[in-house]
């Protein structure tokens, strides 16, 4: 009963602890069709009310004007969005990677509706980034994430914020010109050898005229890509955990 009559009291704090936890449905995982909507919303009501519980609301003012809640509730939700578009960067650079290995493959043409968007994909595409998930699942990053939201009051609690910062919007440009990095460092051993495979053709094209190389070239550049996709999957993998764990603390940076 008291702590009912406390959450009455203080609806004011739970819901600007709301605005800044509903980054959560911005991540993949959290922001799939696969997940009915009526469980988001009770899952980010669970963890704000862990939060208001252990009081890191702070010390908000009872009695403030209501332009300035509403502006600081805006900052809330748009810091909250900020941290969790840093991990949609990263999987926008894998997507970018089957892109890029899609056209060299000869599959840029075609595309499948992904099932966690709704939305179509590339086919290489969409199997990375469902890949990637699993291996964000497995090492626990949204728990990591949640935790970095969390520990977000500890630097800035309410009514502060690093978007005033003068060095966010060039620490954030940087984070989004990194989507290109990212595509392009998972997807370099296939689109490389494919570039050598393209090479080579060339050279047969060159020098035995009679054979058609375009019948020739195309199942032999989607075999040669699959061989090299599954002789460097461990490699993939390798790079999503190193890679997972820099988003990790590039969120903390943007939070120190």
């Amino acid at each position: 009963m008291e702590l009912l009559t406390s959450f009455l009291v203080e609806w004011d704090r739970f819901l600007l602890l709301l605005a800044r936890f509903s980054g959560i449905s911005f991540i993949p995982v959290f922001n799939t069709r696969n997940i009915p909507v009526q469980w988001r919303i009770a899952f980010l009501m669970l963890i704000t009310l862990f939060a208001w519980v252990m009081g890191l609301a702070g010390p908000v003012p009872a009695h403030w004007p209501l332009s300035v809640y509403a502006l600081t509730l805006l900052t809330e939700m748009f810091t909250g969005i900020a941290l969790a578009l840093i991990i949609q960067f990263f999987f926008a650079g894998i997507q970018l990677a089957g892109q890029l290995i899609d056209t060299q493959m000869g599959f840029g043409i075609m595309n499948v509706v992904d099932p966690l968007s709704g939305t179509q994909a590339p086919i290489l595409g969409n199997f990375k980034f469902v890949l990637a998930i699993l291996v964000f699942l497995q090492i626990d990053g949204h728990h990591q994430f949640i935790k970095a939201l969390f520990d977000s009051y500890e630097s800035f609690p309410i009514g502060q914020s690093f978007l005033f910062s003068p060095h966010f919007m060039q620490t954030y440009l940087a984070y989004f010109g990194n989507i290109f990095i990212i595509g392009c460092k998972l997807s370099m051993p296939i689109v490389g050898t494919l570039l050598v495979t393209d090479f080579v053709l060339g050279i047969m094209a060159r020098t035995v005229p009679q054979m058609n190389i375009f019948m020739v070239g195309m199942p032999a550049k989607i075999l040669i890509g699959f061989f090299v996709l599954l002789v460097t999957l461990p490699l993939f993998i390798y790079l999503l955990n190193t890679s997972f764990g820099e988003m990790i603390n590039k969120i903390y940076n943007l939070i120190r």
